[in-house]
């Protein structure tokens, strides 16, 4: 038998990507049908689960971008088991089956699409130039950067194949729903003012979901009825996907926005970015935290969020009660 001790002692202290220490942590029964909400994405996606497995990024607070690796970690959901999985991740953490799929930003700026296994192991690149990530129970769809569309391919990486290209070489972000993929079409070079979209999960019956020309019309979230974007006043609107109605939610200005069920959490630009809840219909607004907070997402009923100027992530449930430390930065 081969000797571990002196392995084991310097992985405790440094950590290693080819053979963590995952005891204790078990594959889930219950595979997730996302790999995470569409609202966590668009926040970074730093915090995703998958049964009682919680998968989040361990910040690396170095403005040089050859030193800033931040680690992609794993723990059960009651603080136990942390263990190191790999490191170099940019966020887009999706979680399915066995694999978490992350995407790495090297010094070349074009983000890369990865997966690792749940215990560490079997780590590969998929493809160069991955934005807004959605991996689902069918296939993992995405922006290329390169290409310039959205693109699906099968969960190990195979059989890529184009769904939609814009005439624009604009980056523009969608939400692939049950059934339509919904996304932001520029009527420009520049990108500033278009329409929302919808079509088949394949980039067939393109429709327009609104008729009014609004400035930078990005998805924030989306629920079963409705679609949420920020206007350029930062005002919080919905749309109803099969009607088209707009409605706007509240004149309140906001910012990272994400929902759960029953309400919208977002930062508050008129009172420091502090955090916020309020109802989807605008109603029952309630200050949360009173500090300057950023890159929110949600599981379940707790908040996960950093507070600016610093890499520490917190978690506090979204009641604002049990507010604390989730994971001290690198």
């Amino acid at each position: 038998m081969r000797n571990y001790c002196v392995f084991f002692l310097v992985f405790l202290l440094i950590g290693c990507e080819n053979e963590p220490n995952n005891k204790g942590l078990k594959e889930p029964e219950v595979p997730n049908v996302n790999g995470n909400s569409y609202g966590n994405i668009m926040n970074d996606g730093f915090v995703s689960n998958q049964e009682n497995l919680l998968i989040y990024m361990k910040y690396n607070d170095s403005k040089m971008p050859l030193f800033s690796h931040n680690d992609i970690m794993i723990k059960q959901e009651d603080g136990k088991n942390e263990v190191k999985l790999t490191s170099k991740s940019f966020g887009d953490i999706n979680v399915m089956k066995e694999w978490i799929y992350y995407t790495v930003m090297p010094i070349s700026d074009i983000p890369m699409l990865y997966r690792v296994k749940l215990d560490g192991t079997a780590k590969e690149r998929l493809v160069k130039g991955a934005e807004y990530v959605q991996v689902k129970n069918d296939g993992i769809y995405y922006y290329d950067t390169i290409k310039n569309g959205i693109y699906k391919m099968n969960l190990d990486g195979t059989n890529t194949v184009q769904i939609y290209s814009p005439k624009q070489e604009v980056t523009m972000n969608f939400f692939v729903d049950r059934e339509q993929i919904y996304f932001y079409k520029p009527i420009d070079e520049f990108g500033a003012e278009g329409n929302l979209y919808k079509m088949s999960q394949n980039g067939e019956n393109i429709k327009k979901v609104n008729d009014e020309v609004s400035y930078s019309q990005i998805i924030s979230d989306a629920d079963e009825k409705y679609l949420y974007y920020i206007d350029v006043d930062e005002h919080l609107y919905k749309i109803d996907k099969q009607t088209g109605k707009e409605i706007k939610i509240t004149d309140q200005k906001v910012s990272s926005v994400i929902g759960d069920e029953h309400w919208i959490y977002y930062s508050n630009p008129g009172n420091h970015y502090y955090l916020y809840k309020m109802k989807k219909n605008g109603e029952q607004n309630q200050l949360l935290i009173d500090q300057e907070v950023s890159d929110l997402n949600v599981i379940d009923n707790r908040i996960y969020y950093k507070i600016e100027g610093n890499e520490d992530v917190f978690q506090v449930k979204t009641d604002g009660t049990e507010n604390r430390l989730f994971s001290k930065h690198k």
